[in-house]
């Protein structure tokens, strides 16, 4: 009997993009707002701006800046090959949108959509081939933040031997 399964890749693949997000050095450096950053600092992103779902807090009092990610699996297409479906959102309190890094343009939130995007988009790390970007729009989780959601879709083996 196979070892795994459908729905076994979606938390396989939040585990890889944790991973491909917390080893990036310019993400880090603008979710801490501060380099250098020491590894204390990125156990603590967890849980507290890097989530592995879509997360909001209405409640909110710290001006911060949040990357959340979700894996959905909208089509089951073939008998050997599913859709995987990556979201992603990038988002911060208007109060620290002004950010600048070389090589990076626009706003906070456009520069830290634009890091994962060149995190990703070139990465065979996520299912057959390189993640395709479907969507990029505007995300307000409540009046004093403003993001992105990112949509990628990326096909997958329905079930691997694991």
């Amino acid at each position: 009997m196979a070892e795994g399964t459908v729905l076994k890749d979606i938390g396989s693949c939040k585990q890889r993009l944790l991973t491909a997000f917390v080893s990036n050095d310019d993400i880090c450096e603008l979710l801490f707002n501060k380099k250098p950053y020491t590894e204390d600092d990125v156990e603590n992103l967890m849980y507290k701006q890097l989530f592995p779902y879509l997360y909001t807090d209405e409640t909110q009092t710290e001006t911060l800046t949040y990357l959340c990610f979700e894996v959905d699996v909208p089509r089951l297409s073939s008998g050997t090959v599913k859709d995987m479906k990556i979201i992603v959102l990038a988002y911060c309190h208007k109060d620290i949108m002004k950010y600048s890094k070389k090589g990076y343009y626009g706003t906070r939130v456009d520069i830290l959509a634009d890091m994962v995007e060149r995190k990703l988009r070139d990465s065979y790390d996520f299912g057959i081939g390189k993640p395709e970007l479907v969507s990029v729009t505007n995300f307000f989780p409540n009046n004093k933040y403003y993001g992105r959601q990112l949509v990628y879709n990326i096909p997958e083996f329905k079930i691997k031997e694991v």
